[in-house]
């Protein structure tokens, strides 16, 4: 008979190997799980989800395609990175006033409160939080979690989206509404090497894997820091090869301004020139704003702004504002006291418009109800001479139809003729003025 300290020993060294053997499978099944696949069911483009919020005949969005070839590498990808969104100046890839509308409709109060609750904000506040969102396209399958609406209730489920599919992303930079459905977005909660993507056709899928697809390049977007939330998005323009779009937060597409390089060329960022400062040009001159701004290597333009009491010609506002980091080559937006510019006012605002001058004066005053800008002739795509700042008042000189692709139509819209401060012409759209132009006393072009 063994000796009971004998015993007692063997016994602490037993229970201290199965100790050991518990750590060392918790250990292995902490690995194991982390290690897991996660399903991904695929939403091509075009292809509504199984039970879309929006019924596709809405027309809410429109998705478009970008290429075979798909833009960056695959990953976890900031949501202001330069490239990771494509876009055009057609307004109507995601139209927010129709989004708004539908979910303000009494008829359908239970899914408004599913889309808000989705994404933690109170119903009632879906109108304001809808005006700062803005329309990009995807440029790569990005991983999201997606949402249906299943007998009154939001389903949540893994989804990669296909390259080409129109979202409105928030001021973070995230997708949160896919366009085409109306199917509010949050961020995918796992990484990008666990997703396990299906190709089920089973509606929220097109039943064969899409041309470009590759594993390799799917990304996941990630919220930019909430102190420093994304004020201008760098856009690859998908119908203009090797072009960009820089546009405004909160902006459709209408207002956006020409890249000077292409921002999804696949330069590596470091390459990149670096970001200058944007120096204070508030309360200077026009003249003396403008050289501060050019010799930082930033660009100007101008636009007046609403009546006040500072001297003609002062710099009320800017935009981007001081202090922000921006590339080289931007675009700053001066707001000017409205009055006749001091002589020599330096500006490297295009020149002003060709059109001759009419024999109305300009007298009548018309208030922008929007931010919005003013062309050398009476076409969106025609080039940007200067803009109009809500609430500012403007002497308009005469009305005309826009002018369509072949030069002829009368289906271009109203666009009114303008007087600028630098003493030129120039053109805004009727809709962002307070007064039908027919019905202000202006007489036709």
């Amino acid at each position: 008979m063994k000796h009971p300290q004998v015993i007692r020993r063997r016994a602490v060294a037993l229970a201290a190997i199965l100790v050991g053997l518990a750590v060392i499978t918790t250990g292995c099944a902490k690995i194991a799980s982390q290690g897991a696949k996660v399903a991904v069911r695929a939403v091509a483009r075009g292809v509504p989800t199984a039970a879309p919020f929006f019924e596709a005949a809405l027309n809410l969005g429109t998705d478009a395609p970008v290429g075979k070839t798909l833009a960056l590498e695959g990953g976890a990808k900031k949501g202001n990175q330069p490239g990771l969104y494509g876009g055009s100046r057609n307004s109507k890839s995601c139209d927010k006033n129709k989004l708004v509308r539908f979910l303000k409709d009494p008829g359908n109060r239970q899914k408004a409160v599913q889309w808000a609750k989705t994404l933690d904000i109170d119903a009632d506040r879906i109108e304001a939080f809808v005006e700062k969102l803005t329309p990009v396209v995807l440029r790569n399958d990005t991983l999201v979690k997606n949402h249906d609406y299943e007998e009154g209730e939001a389903v949540g489920f893994d989804a990669l989206l296909e390259a080409g599919i129109a979202v409105l992303v928030d001021t973070y930079g995230k997708p949160v509404v896919q366009c085409s459905c109306g199917n509010p977005l949050r961020t995918f909660e796992h990484d990008v090497d666990s997703a396990d993507v299906t190709f089920d056709g089973n509606g929220r899928g097109n039943g064969k894997k899409w041309k470009a697809y590759d594993p390799r390049k799917v990304v996941k977007v990630e919220p930019v820091a909430e102190k420093q939330p994304v004020t201008t998005y760098e856009l690859v323009d998908i119908e203009e090869k090797d072009a960009g779009l820089e546009r405004r937060a909160g902006t459709d597409g209408a207002q956006d301004e020409a890249l000077p390089e292409d921002p999804g060329d696949g330069k590596d960022p470091s390459t990149r020139k670096p970001e200058v400062r944007v120096p204070a040009v508030k309360g200077r001159s026009a003249q003396e704003a403008t050289q501060i701004l050019e010799d930082q290597g930033l660009r100007v333009q101008t636009n007046d702004g609403a009546s006040g009491n500072a001297a003609p010609g002062t710099v009320l506002g800017q935009d981007p504002a001081a202090d922000e980091q921006v590339a080289p080559g931007t675009t700053v937006t001066l707001t000017l006291a409205p009055g006749p510019s001091p002589s020599g006012t330096v500006s490297s605002s295009p020149p002003p418009v060709s059109s001759p001058p009419t024999d109305d004066p300009g007298t009548t005053l018309l208030t922008a109800l929007a931010n919005a800008a003013v062309r050398k002739s009476p076409s969106s795509t025609s080039p940007k001479v200067s803009s109009v700042a809500v609430g500012g008042q403007y002497p308009a000189a005469c009305y005309r139809y826009g002018e369509t692709t072949d030069g002829h139509g009368s289906t271009g819209g109203i666009w009114v003729q303008l007087r600028l401060k630098s003493g030129g012409l120039g053109w805004v759209t009727g809709t962002a003025l307070q007064e039908a132009p027919t019905a202000a006393g202006l007489r036709q072009c």
